[in-house]
């Protein structure tokens, strides 16, 4: 056993030890890069792309052109909803840069020539520092590779005056910056929003801005989830969400441009200073905002007056939006006399049966009465459904819409009020 226990621990220690030295453990040397992409952001695009792709995958079983309409309104919700994500963890509602010749680091005398910038997002500021390809061949710094990207967070709470434990978490952030030995450039313009007083509060204001706008948005995207379940049960409670869900992105938007400081930012440099302007995420957020409140009044307007070919674009029934009611002759006479007959065609006029005796039972038509909020946007609010009985019962037949049948009305105008349990009470 001792031979084979030791032929096993050589031929173990081989391979273990293969290619190291000295027997140590294996050892690779730091790689230090600059951040080149937002890991979050970009993680957020991958899901709601793969949410798509799965989407688009699925859409061929849908049968003719209602394939067109779930890919209009796949597209566009999932768009929304990207933009409602990616502009709340963004880092670019406020972008600024300049190319200059600025010190590098204390201790050294060396300047370089290096674009500074930077991006101001809702819950952080990110500093860059880039050195051009000119100023990199002719450095009097070899080996010294400078493209730096730091962040500094400010969630959320303001803090004490100063730097000690008590201040808050982007002071903190900035001493520990400077005990790294962070570059110059970068200290001197996140230093400007560590300051808080007189006139420099940049980081109080921006901070401030950050913390309300990011509650819209927020509120915009619970908001968002419910206009995509509603659309598929109730359209116009979905148009209701869709267009509050935009004026949560609006208000964000005002929100960071009214609170965000009253002074505007200037950062100098030697060849220039960075003065800051509303980036992609600003934007972005602007303008799907407009969109979300536009599509919604559009679809609620539809809902109102098309409401079977919207009923049918969101695949729906287009009768689940009515309730069925069984009125007599003597009913539809009353309320045509209530609303006055205003813009009702003569064929549209009640008819005459046969009076009921004692021994029969009262005659009634089947009429279907929308729900809706909006009575003077509707172009029919009553209807009447599809034939489901043979043509000798005439006395059963249902009413007609918009069709002309001799005896037989068709349609009944919009009523104005009333109770839903007695349509003819005054």
């Amino acid at each position: 056993m001792g031979a084979v226990d030791y032929t096993f621990n050589i031929i173990m220690n081989g391979f273990f030890d293969f290619a190291r030295k000295e027997g140590f453990p294996t050892q690779f040397p730091s790689n230090k890069t600059a951040v080149t992409a937002d890991v979050l952001e970009a993680g957020f695009i991958l899901a709601f792309l793969m949410l798509m792709l799965c989407f688009y995958i699925i859409i061929p079983g849908f049968r003719g052109k209602y394939q067109a309409a779930v890919f209009i309104r796949v597209t566009l919700s999932l768009i929304i909803g990207v933009v409602l994500i990616t502009s709340n963890f963004g880092q670019a509602w406020e972008v600024g840069e300049v190319t200059t010749h600025t010190s590098y680091k204390a201790g050294t005398k060396e300047e370089i020539h290096a674009t500074v910038g930077v991006k101001l997002g809702l819950r952080s500021v990110n500093v860059t520092l880039l050195q051009t390809e000119e100023d990199r061949r002719i450095s009097k710094l070899p080996g010294e590779k400078i493209d730096y990207n730091e962040r500094f967070w400010w969630t959320w709470d303001q803090g004490r005056f100063g730097f000690g434990p008590y201040s808050g978490v982007l002071q903190q952030s900035f001493r520990q910056a400077q005990n790294r030995g962070l570059p110059l450039p970068i200290l001197w313009v996140v230093d400007y929003f560590t300051i808080d007083g007189e006139g420099l509060r940049y980081g109080r204001h921006y901070r401030t801005a950050g913390w309300y706008a990011h509650i819209a948005l927020w509120a915009a995207f619970p908001c968002w989830l419910l206009a995509n379940i509603l659309f598929i049960l109730v359209i116009r409670c979905g148009a209701y969400f869709t267009v509050l869900t935009g004026a949560f992105e609006l208000l964000a938007c005002l929100l960071w441009a009214v609170i965000r400081n009253p002074n505007p930012l200037i950062i100098p440099f030697e060849d220039g200073s960075i003065t800051t302007k509303y980036g992609i995420h600003f934007w972005l957020t602007l303008i799907s905002g407009i969109a979300c409140f536009t599509i919604g009044l559009v679809i609620l307007f539809l809902d109102e007056r098309y409401p079977d070919q919207i009923a049918l674009f969101f695949g729906i029934d287009p009768l689940a939006d009515y309730d069925e009611y069984h009125l007599t002759d003597k009913e539809i006479a009353a309320l045509k006399q209530k609303e006055g007959n205003r813009d009702v065609p003569m064929e549209l006029q009640p008819f005459h049966d046969t009076p009921a005796t004692e021994t029969t039972e009262t005659i009634t038509h089947l009429v279907l009465k929308r729900r809706s909020t909006i009575k003077a946007a509707l172009k029919f609010r009553r209807r009447t459904p599809a034939v489901t009985v043979t043509p000798e019962d005439e006395h059963e037949m249902p009413h007609y819409e918009n069709v002309h049948h001799t005896g037989y009305s068709q349609a009944i105008p919009e009523e104005a009020s009333g109770s839903t349990n007695n349509l003819c009470s005054p």
